[in-house]
């Protein structure tokens, strides 16, 4: 038995490899995706390993003493037993449950799915989409999902940008709402020449307060700090004259149910705002449907998708607008205040998904 691996882009480059080298009777094995190797591997795409097998054949031939024909037959078998543990050693290094099954041709497209962490609604949707359109498993490939996700991203994403005169930022700590609001309010002031207003409500976390004020200092332009839900009015009259304000709210887990209800109290003191629910794109499928779950209680009216400079994974964004049906309104990548904010669009947030799955 010959084994092999091959280090490749996808599965069609493997089996003309895998035909050229072993033939038609080879058969895959296994396959995974793995780093490049040598220096900053890890920061190039990832390449494709796949092992190959196939059965060595023998020429017939005549063993005039039966002692050397045992002697051959033993070798071989010990042989055959010292590859087939190899192969076993590999197969549990590479935990893949898939390994006694012949690798199908739309295979690198789930396993695209399961490394875009996507939602099992998309999936089903998928699957959907080609009953429908009569694509039978054979067939499925890139060019069936690009024309999917374009059918998807035009019918059921929805974008718009807020254009209340108060909007409020919330999620769980850490997803980047303080240095969104800082962007926004940098943008509307430096750019569109708006008078911005900010205020925060985020009293517990250290530094929150201080680092919107050095914000506000930079653009010279008022911040109001709200401790008690009982203060906001006043917070709002004093920044009457404002074109837009912008409030920092309290970065509460979405798990904990009194900071949920303690963030919907406070927002209940503001009149006709818009709220924004932020989302980190490093965030996992499962805690993003918590979010949206739990996060519905207290009302929000857009998404914003943060961090994208900190993932290479942008599934995300199919979950987000999947699972929800507000639009997305800003997306936003890097520390850089404002330039690392755009509007959402589907052309932008289609290369985002696209660019991976080329990968």
């Amino acid at each position: 038995m010959i084994i092999k691996n091959y280090y490749v882009e996808d599965m069609y480059e493997a089996m003309i490899k895998i035909k050229d080298e072993l033939g038609n009777d080879a058969v895959i094995i296994n396959k995974r995706r793995v780093s490049q190797k040598g220096f900053l591997g890890f920061l190039k795409p990832k390449m494709m390993e796949v092992t190959a097998a196939v059965e060595v054949k023998q020429e017939p031939v005549i063993e005039k003493n039966i002692t050397n024909q045992k002697i051959e037959q033993e070798e071989y078998l010990r042989s055959e037993i010292n590859e087939i543990k190899e192969v076993v050693k590999q197969l549990i290094e590479s935990n893949d449950s898939s390994v006694n099954k012949i690798v199908d041709q739309n295979d690198d497209i789930y396993d695209l799915f399961s490394e875009m962490d996507l939602s099992k609604v998309i999936i089903e949707d998928f699957e959907s989409y080609c009953e429908q359109n009569n694509i039978n498993k054979n067939e499925i490939n890139k060019i069936v999902l690009y024309e999917f996700l374009m059918n998807r991203f035009n019918n059921k994403l929805n974008v718009r940008t807020p254009d209340s005169r108060i909007l409020a930022l919330i999620g769980p700590t850490g997803v980047g709402k303080t240095t969104t609001i800082a962007k926004i309010a940098s943008r509307e002031f430096l750019v569109n020449h708006r008078n911005v207003g900010l205020i925060t409500i985020d009293t517990y976390r250290i530094g929150a307060v201080e680092q919107l004020k050095i914000y506000a200092n930079i653009l010279d332009i008022p911040v109001e700090v709200v401790s008690d839900k009982d203060d906001m009015k006043t917070a709002l009259d004093n920044l009457s004259d404002c074109d837009l304000i912008l409030i920092d709210t309290t970065g509460s887990s979405y798990k904990n149910a009194e900071q949920i209800e303690e963030l919907k109290q406070y927002l209940a003191e503001v009149d006709e705002k818009e709220v924004s629910l932020v989302i980190s794109m490093t965030s996992k499928n499962t805690d993003v449907i918590q979010m949206l779950n739990n996060y519905k209680h207290v009302g929000f009216d857009n998404l914003i998708l943060t961090k994208f400079d900190e993932t290479l994974s942008y599934g995300s964004i199919l979950n987000a607008f999947y699972l929800c049906d507000k639009p997305i309104s800003y997306i936003s990548m890097g520390q850089v205040v404002p330039d690392d904010l755009e509007n959402a669009t589907r052309d932008v947030l289609f290369k985002y998904i696209w660019g991976e799955i080329k990968v």
